[in-house]
């Protein structure tokens, strides 16, 4: 009796170390990270955004300049010298597509006149004015074409010139003094035959 309780003993201690191997489970790990603060993960944001390429934007903004009076380009009515220096500016011009210009005017008047540079696109539309002299980047004269336009695009520069006036006419003077306000107005086809414009101040500043 004694022998046979001894033996059932053996028999449970064995049947529940069995069930406790079987039973149990090693511990799941996992890669269980701590969120980021918002300090770390706005200076990944900023790492990313230096990193990332900068995708070129093209500016929309009119670049004008005044030159001076430097040299003898035109006289008031035409492109032929007149032996007397002529007031020069430089200007950048952002096209964002392939254009054509078709005109670029120089808004001052005394009697109604402007500085002008194009051609008759609209023959109903008498271009009053006094001539403009316009050099495209490597100096040469762009001079008035076809209905078609000059053709441009991206960054475009020119060098416009104006006459200065000494009784033209017999009434009208212009003389190119500090301070002096104009308005610039160019006007383009794009390439999808939508008519545009730009129309910038210019303002006649101290040459250095």
């Amino acid at each position: 009796m004694k022998f046979a309780k001894i033996l059932m003993s053996i028999i449970v201690v064995l049947t529940l170390s069995g069930c406790g191997i079987f039973n149990s489970q090693s511990p799941v790990t996992t890669n269980s990270q701590t969120p980021p603060s918002e300090s770390e993960a706005s200076a990944s944001q900023e790492q990313q955004e230096q990193t990332a390429p900068i995708s070129p934007t093209l500016s929309t903004d009119v670049s004008v300049s005044w030159i001076g009076v430097d040299q003898d380009v035109l006289g008031p009515n035409d492109l032929t010298l007149d032996e007397k220096p002529d007031g020069h500016f430089h200007v950048t011009l952002p096209f964002g597509q392939p254009s054509a210009v078709k005109s670029i005017w120089i808004r001052y008047s005394e009697f109604g006149k402007s500085l002008k540079w194009g051609w008759i696109y609209n023959k109903n539309l008498p271009l009053n004015g006094y001539a403009m002299a316009v050099l495209d980047n490597s100096g040469k004269a762009v001079l008035p074409q076809s209905d078609n336009g000059y053709r441009v695009d991206g960054l475009t520069d020119f060098d416009l010139y104006l006459s200065e006036l000494d009784n033209q006419n017999g009434r009208d003077t212009l003389k190119f003094e500090e301070g002096q306000t104009f308005n610039l107005e160019i006007d383009y086809v794009t390439q999808n035959n939508v008519e545009q414009q730009f129309n910038s101040l210019v303002k006649i500043t101290a040459t250095k």
